[in-house]
């Protein structure tokens, strides 16, 4: 495996600057007009934004590097961006042109398809057997072009996954809690199956010696477990806080309905 920059060349800086700039411009669109978007909103944009740039600068050797950069960049990126909702950023931002044009797109059969969990599953799981257990990995490595679409679609499909677990934005169809955590479960086995795959058989076989290759995999393993806690936790607070929010609108509810009316007593 080549021993060079995650990102050569100015992928890195374009990629960063393509999640950063719309989510600070719709940002600042709502400032301007008065407008305010929640603080931990923007942490967790500024830490997606942080974690993509940090993946994309790591060197792609040794592998256990390599491997602390997916994370990074599959897992621990699209989280944060998820729970900064940039759907629901652009929908307040954008004019009512716009904003109709989106919600077309988000609610069309194409996006509910991707969305749905089989679908959402195949890409994750899919696209990391794809890369780490057939010749996909010495390709990308030796072709920056391949290796910017692999980049890009490990971003894309653990958006996908962490928007359909734990996301802030409004989703046409969003399982319930059961599903949720069905999926994240699935997810979870499909990362630890690949794991311990690629320490088993010391894949991919261009990622470098045996034992490199044996602790990039342990470490796939526990920080995809570390991370794969940080979703179920961020689905429970999500669960949990969507309760709450029921439970208040039903008490204001409750509190704005007249008594029953008062019965005459008997004379």
């Amino acid at each position: 495996m080549h021993d060079h920059g995650g990102g050569a060349g100015a992928w890195p800086a374009l990629a960063v600057l393509v999640v950063a700039l719309p989510y600070l411009a719709g940002g600042l669109r709502l400032h301007r007009r008065g407008d305010r978007w929640p603080a931990p909103r923007w942490l967790a944009a500024t830490g997606g934004v942080a974690a993509t740039a940090t993946a994309l600068a790591l060197p792609a050797a040794p592998f256990a590097v390599h491997v602390v950069a997916h994370l990074l960049l599959a897992m621990l990126a699209p989280l944060l961006l998820a729970l900064a909702a940039p759907v629901t950023l652009a929908l307040r931002a954008l004019p009512p042109g716009g904003r109709r044009r989106l919600l077309r797109v988000l609610h069309s059969g194409p996006a509910r398809l991707l969305i749905a969990p089989p679908v959402v599953l195949v890409l994750e799981l899919g696209g990391m057997a794809a890369f780490y257990l057939t010749d996909l990995f010495a390709l990308a490595h030796a072709h920056p072009p391949l290796m910017a679409l692999v980049h890009l679609h490990m971003v894309l499909a653990g958006l996908l996954l962490a928007v359909l677990l734990v996301g802030a934005d409004p989703l046409p169809r969003r399982p319930g809690l059961v599903g949720c955590l069905l999926t994240l479960l699935v997810a979870a086995a499909g990362h630890d199956v690949l794991a311990k795959l690629m320490y088993a058989r010391a894949l991919p076989a261009h990622g470098g010696t045996p034992e490199e290759i044996r602790l990039g995999a342990q470490v796939m393993y526990h920080g995809g477990t570390a991370l794969e806690i940080a979703l179920a936790v961020a689905v429970m607070a999500g669960w949990y806080a969507r309760g709450g929010r029921a439970m208040r609108r039903e008490l204001r509810r409750s509190a704005r309905a007249p008594g029953p009316a008062a019965t005459p007593a008997p004379g």
